[in-house]
C-alpha cells in the first residue's frame, strides 16, 4: 500500500489521524479476528509495512530537525559576528537583545548588558542627543539615525553611528551600531588641516597687507613731516605765534588720529568672526576696497565697482572681506606680470533671485586652459615659491561654499579673468 500523502503528515495531528485511518481500513478489510495462517500473513504485512512508514517519517523528522538546526546556527552566526552591532530595546531604553558585536562596541559583557538601560553606556555629554533620537524613533515610527560615543574604560570613547526603525507593533526599537571613529577622526584631521591652511592664509595676507599700510601710510607721513619741518622754518623767520601753533597741532593729530585708525582697520579685518552676523556686500566691497586702494594706485591700478543691488548676507564678513581681498590680489599679480595699457579691475554687484551675485573681473590676460580648473587646488601657484603659497584661492573657496553655503567660479572673459561669488 502506498504511504498516504498529506500536508499536514508531518504535525501531530496529522500523524494521529493517519494512524487512526489505517486502522480503520485494516478493520473494514477484516470485521473478524484473523484465523486462517493467510489472515495472519497479510495482518503482520500491513503492519511491516506501517513500521516501515514510521521509520522513514521519523528519518524525515530527523533530517528536518538537523537543517532547522543548522540555519539556526546559521543565522546566529550571522546575527552575533555581523561586522555592525545589532541592539534591540524596550520604549524606556532597556536592552532586549544585543548581538557579540554590539557587545564587543560596547566593551561590556553581553550577559550584563541585558536588561541595562542603554544610555548608561553613552557618555554624559551626548545622553540628550540619545535621548532625542529614541524619542523620535518610537513616535515617527520611521528610521532615525544619530551620532553618539561610547565611552571605552582604559582608552578613548569611540563614536558609533545609531540607526533604528520601530515594527509596527511600536513596542521594541532594533538599533544597528556602527563604529565611526575613523571616520570621525579623518575628519578632526581635516578640519585643522584646513584651520592651518586658513593661518597661513591669513599670514600671507598680512604680508600684503603690511604692503598697503606702507602706502597708506606713505602721504601722511610726508604731510606730517614736511608740517615739522615748517615748525622750525616759522620759528627762524620769526612768524611762529600761536595760531600757526594751533593750526600745526590741529593738523598733526588728524594726521595721527587717521594713520592710528587705518591700524584698527587692518587689524580688525584680520579678527576671525566668532558667529554669522547679517551685513551688507556693498560694505564689505567698500572696506576691502579701501585696505587695497592706495596699493592699487601706486602699481597704476584702477578699480571701479558698479552695483545695482545691495543683498544683504547672513555670514561671516570678515571672512567674506578676505575672500575678496584673495581675488583682488591675484588680479594686481596678474596686471602687474602682463602689464597692460589700462590695468583695471571691476567689481559688480548685483542680485539673482534670492542670491548675490559679486563678480571680480580684471584685463590681465585671462588664465590659461591647461590650468583654469586647478587655481582652486591648495598649493597650487603659478608664482614663484618666494611669492606664492597657493592656499589664497583655496581657502576663498573653502570659506564660500563650506562656511557660507555659496558658490565661487572663474572663467575667463574678453581680455581677462572673471571670478564669480555666488551667496
Amino acid at each position: 500500500m502506498e504511504p498516504r500523502k498529506d500536508t499536514g503528515f508531518f504535525t501531530e495531528a496529522g500523524l494521529r489521524r493517519h494512524a487512526e485511518e489505517r486502522l480503520q481500513e485494516i478493520s473494514a478489510a477484516s470485521s473478524l479476528p484473523p484465523r486462517t495462517e493467510v489472515e495472519l500473513l497479510r495482518l503482520l504485512h500491513e503492519l511491516q509495512v506501517h513500521q516501515a512508514e514510521l521509520v522513514i517519517q521519523n528519518e524525515e523528522l530527523h533530517r528536518t530537525r538537523e537543517e532547522l538546526e543548522t540555519a539556526l546556527d546559521q543565522y546566529t552566526d550571522l546575527y552575533d559576528f555581523a561586522p555592525v552591532g545589532y541592539v534591540t530595546i524596550n520604549q524606556v531604553g532597556t536592552i532586549q537583545r544585543i548581538n557579540l558585536t554590539g557587545a564587543d562596541l560596547i566593551g561590556v559583557v553581553r550577559s550584563r548588558l541585558i536588561g541595562s538601560r542603554f544610555e548608561i553606556f553613552v557618555t554624559h555629554e551626548d545622553r540628550r542627543t540619545f535621548a532625542d533620537f529614541l524619542g523620535n524613533i518610537f513616535t515617527s515610527l520611521t528610521k532615525e539615525f544619530c551620532e553618539v560615543r561610547l565611552p571605552i574604560e582604559g582608552s578613548i570613547p569611540i563614536w558609533v553611528q545609531i540607526s533604528g526603525v520601530t515594527p509596527s507593533t511600536g513596542q521594541e526599537c532594533r538599533l544597528a551600531l556602527t563604529n565611526i571613529t575613523e571616520r570621525k577622526r579623518a575628519e578632526e584631521e581635516l578640519r585643522e588641516k584646513e584651520l592651518l591652511l586658513l593661518r597661513q592664509n591669513r599670514l600671507a595676507a598680512m604680508g600684503e597687507m603690511i604692503n598697503n599700510i606702507a602706502h597708506q601710510w606713505r602721504q601722511p607721513l610726508n604731510t606730517l613731516g614736511l608740517g615739522i619741518q615748517s615748525l622750525q622754518m616759522y620759528y627762524e623767520n620769526g612768524k611762529f605765534d600761536e595760531g600757526f601753533l594751533d593750526h600745526s597741532v590741529k593738523m598733526s593729530m588728524e594726521l595721527i588720529q587717521h594713520m592710528s585708525q587705518t591700524i584698527d582697520d587692518f587689524r580688525h579685518y584680520f579678527q576671525p568672526d566668532k558667529e554669522k552676523v547679517e551685513f551688507e556686500i556693498k560694505d564689505a566691497v567698500a572696506r576691502t576696497i579701501y585696505l587695497v586702494d592706495d596699493s592699487l594706485k601706486y602699481q597704476q591700478i584702477s578699480i571701479e565697482v558698479e552695483s545695482s543691488a545691495n543683498p544683504r548676507l547672513v555670514g561671516f564678513p570678515n571672512e567674506y572681506s578676505q575672500v575678496l581681498l584673495n581675488i583682488i590680489m591675484n588680479a594686481k599679480d596678474a596686471l602687474l606680470k602682463s602689464h597692460p595699457d589700462d590695468a583695471r579691475v571691476r567689481i559688480t554687484i548685483s542680485k539673482e533671485g534670492e542670491k548675490s551675485v559679486v563678480t571680480i573681473a580684471d584685463n590681465g590676460g585671462g588664465i590659461p586652459d591647461a590650468i583654469i580648473g586647478k587655481v582652486f587646488e591648495p598649493y597650487f601657484t603659478t608664482k614663484g615659491p618666494d611669492q606664492g603659497t597657493g592656499i589664497g584661492l583655496f581657502m576663498s573657496k573653502t570659506i564660500i561654499e563650506k562656511s557660507m553655503g555659496g558658490k565661487l567660479t572663474v572663467r575667463n572673459v574678453g581680455d581677462g579673468a572673471e571670478f564669480r561669488i555666488e551667496v
